[in-house]
C-alpha cells in the first residue's frame, strides 16, 4: 500500500484499515492503531487528539512497510517487535510464540494461589517468559526458574526479564520441561508448576490461521496426534518437585478441559482438580493440588 501525501494519522489510519480489511483482516483499524501508536511512541487516545499531525517521509514509509508485511499475513507483534501481556510490554520474536491476552487467566491464578514469601516457582515451556517475568514483577518476594528446549526462545525470554528488572530472580534454562532441573535440588521445593505447553495436535495445524502456522515456532504448538502429549508428561513428572499442597496449572486448548481434567484425576496424587474459564466463558485453565500425606 502507498500513503498518499500528504498523509495525516487519521489518513493512515483509514487507508490502512480499508486495505487490511479488503485482504479479510477484520480487525484492520485496530491494527493500524497499534502499529502507529509503537511508531509515533504514543497512546491510541493521543492519535485521535492529534488526527492531523501529518506523517513525515520516514513514518510514512515506516507504516507502508507494516501493511505490506501484514498483508502477507506476519503477525503484527513480529513487525512491531513487541506486545503487551497483562500490563506490561514484552519483546515479540518470531524465535517465540507472542503472549496471548487467554494465557492471563494463567497469570492470576497463580497471584491468587496463596505463594509465601522466598517460595520457588517453576514455569515449563516458557516462551517468551512472559508468565514467569509477569509473576516475578507482580511478587517481588518469588523466585521462579523457567525452561524451554530452544535456546533462540531463551534469548527472548531472557531479554524481557531484563526488560523488567527482575533477571536475578528468574532463572532460564534450556531443556524439555523437567530434564534440566535434574541435579538442582529442587525436588519438593516448587510450590507452584505453571505451564502453557504446545497443546495443538497435529491433524489441526495446517487449520491453523496463516499468522500462527507460518510465522509462530510449530515446536511451541504442535503437542502429537490429540495435542495431549505435554499434559500428560508434566502431569506424572511434577509431583518430584512439588510441595505438599503446591500447585500444578496448565493452559489448556479449546474444548480440551475434559480431557485434561481426567488425566489430573487418574494420576491419584492430585485433588482439588479445577477449570476455570477466561473472559470469553472459554475453559482455559486445569489446575490441581498436589495431595499431603494423610489426605
Amino acid at each position: 500500500m502507498t500513503i498518499e501525501r500528504p498523509a495525516t494519522t487519521a489518513d493512515a489510519i483509514a487507508q490502512a484499515s480499508g486495505t487490511l480489511r479488503a485482504a479479510g483482516i477484520q480487525d484492520g483499524r485496530a491494527e493500524a492503531e497499534f502499529f502507529l501508536t509503537h511508531l509515533l511512541g504514543c497512546k491510541r487516545h493521543e492519535l485521535y487528539l492529534g488526527a492531523g499531525r501529518v506523517l513525515n517521509a520516514e513514518e510514512r514509509g515506516a507504516f507502508a512497510d507494516f501493511i505490506a508485511r501484514r498483508l502477507r499475513r506476519e503477525p503484527a507483534q513480529y513487525i512491531a517487535g513487541v506486545t503487551e501481556f497483562h500490563g506490561l510490554e514484552f519483546k515479540a520474536a518470531p524465535e517465540a510464540l507472542i503472549p496471548r491476552p487467554e494465557t492471563e487467566l494463567l497469570v492470576n491464578e497463580a497471584l491468587s494461589s496463596g505463594l509465601q514469601r522466598d517460595a520457588v516457582i517453576i514455569d515449563l515451556c516458557t516462551g517468551s517468559g512472559c508468565v514467569a517475568v509477569t509473576i516475578a514483577v507482580k511478587l517481588p518476594y518469588v523466585t521462579a526458574l523457567a525452561t524451554d528446549i530452544s535456546s533462540g526462545t531463551l534469548k527472548v525470554a531472557e531479554e524481557n526479564a531484563k526488560r523488567h528488572g527482575i533477571a536475578h530472580r528468574v532463572r532460564f534454562i534450556e531443556g524439555d520441561l523437567f530434564a534440566p532441573l535434574a541435579g538442582l535440588a529442587l525436588e519438593g521445593q516448587a510450590s507452584l508448576i505453571l505451564s502453557n505447553p504446545p497443546y495443538v495436535a497435529e491433524a489441526e495445524f495446517e487449520g491453523l490461521q496463516p499468522e500462527v502456522r507460518d510465522y509462530e515456532p510449530r515446536s511451541a504448538l504442535v503437542a502429537g496426534p490429540d495435542g495431549l502429549e505435554f499434559y500428560r508428561r508434566i502431569i506424572k513428572d511434577a509431583p518430584a518437585f512439588l510441595t505438599p499442597g503446591g500447585w500444578l496449572m496448565v493452559e489448556i486448548g479449546y474444548g480440551q478441559a475434559g480431557r485434561a481434567a481426567d488425566l489430573f484425576n487418574a494420576d491419584g496424587r492430585y485433588n482439588k482438580v479445577e477449570v476455570k474459564k477466561d473472559l470469553s466463558g472459554i475453559e482455559r485453565v486445569v489446575k490441581a493440588r498436589l495431595r499431603q500425606p494423610g489426605r
